[in-house]
């Protein structure tokens, strides 16, 4: 048994206080002074790492996209969902261009629509807002995304299909986004134009299809080389590559398809209320 410095009271071993008079034991003070030292240094150790982790990824990132820019098809390994990050990246890009052009250029109608109705009924009727929000986006980042990775997955198929490629399919994803990721850079543009163009003149319509152009040729070269660049196929190069185009096209059609359903009935609603008025 050990005595209290203070009152003399017998305390049991590894006490942190006397149960006599209350006085903090030593001890007691000093072992909760090292864990809390420790685990103050273990949390700071761990932060130090993460944020280390963090800018190695971030900067091999960035020197992996500065390289496709420079050689498309000298295709490097990067971490292993590279790919995934840069298609997600073009896809944020491409929707948020979407919405915000769209959402002008319905501005633009409802404004108009709500003109008319107010001619019609006197200016005593309701003004209709933007029917334009973030499920544009939403809707546009989706079907960007996964057609992209479904276009993939089918090359992949094709690929297997006609030679005796052993290649993953998130290789086959960082190959890909490595040779097209000039999208960054043409969706960067049309993102940027989004933004400062005010109306749909002719000239924004015109650089806008350039963009969205040269946005589809990259895309298209990008999935083909793919078909070009095997070895031993079961048939000749170029009949994998036509398999591969109507594959993409199948599933570009079925994305185009389902977004346009989706917002066919908004576009109805909206005329439907303007005819009513009028």
């Amino acid at each position: 048994m050990n005595k209290c410095p203070n009152c003399g009271s017998d305390i049991k071993e590894g006490a942190k206080f006397c149960t006599s008079c209350g006085y903090q034991l030593v001890q007691g003070n000093v072992n909760n002074t090292v864990n809390t030292t420790n685990t103050t240094n273990v949390n700071r150790a761990r932060q130090t790492v993460d944020t280390d982790r963090m800018k190695e990824v971030s900067m091999s990132y960035w020197d992996w996209l500065v390289t496709s820019w420079k050689h498309p098809f000298k295709v490097q390994a990067g971490e292993k969902y590279t790919g995934l990050v840069t298609l997600a990246i073009e896809g944020v890009m491409f929707a948020l261009s979407v919405m915000i052009l769209v959402r002008k250029i319905a501005g633009a109608f409802v404004e108009s629509s709500n003109s008319i109705m107010s001619f019609f009924s006197g200016g005593s009727s309701s003004s209709t807002s933007n029917p334009v929000g973030f499920n544009v986006f939403v809707v546009f980042f989706l079907a960007v995304f996964i057609a992209a990775l479904a276009i993939i997955g089918a090359v992949l198929l094709i690929e297997k299909g006609f030679s005796d490629s052993n290649k993953e399919y998130l290789d086959l994803v960082n190959e890909v986004a490595h040779k097209t990721s000039s999208l960054v850079l043409l969706n960067a543009v049309l993102f940027v134009y989004s933004f400062i163009v005010s109306n749909a003149s002719v000239n924004s319509v015109v650089l806008i299809d350039v963009v969205l152009g040269l946005m589809s040729m990259i895309w298209v070269i990008g999935i083909l080389s793919v078909a070009f660049e095997l070895k031993e196929t079961k048939m000749d190069n170029i009949y994998v590559g036509l398999v591969i185009y109507i594959a993409h096209i199948i599933i570009i059609s079925i994305a185009g398809w389902i977004v346009v359903n989706h917002y066919a009935g908004m576009l109805t609603d909206v005329i439907s209320e303007l005819i009513g008025a009028i």
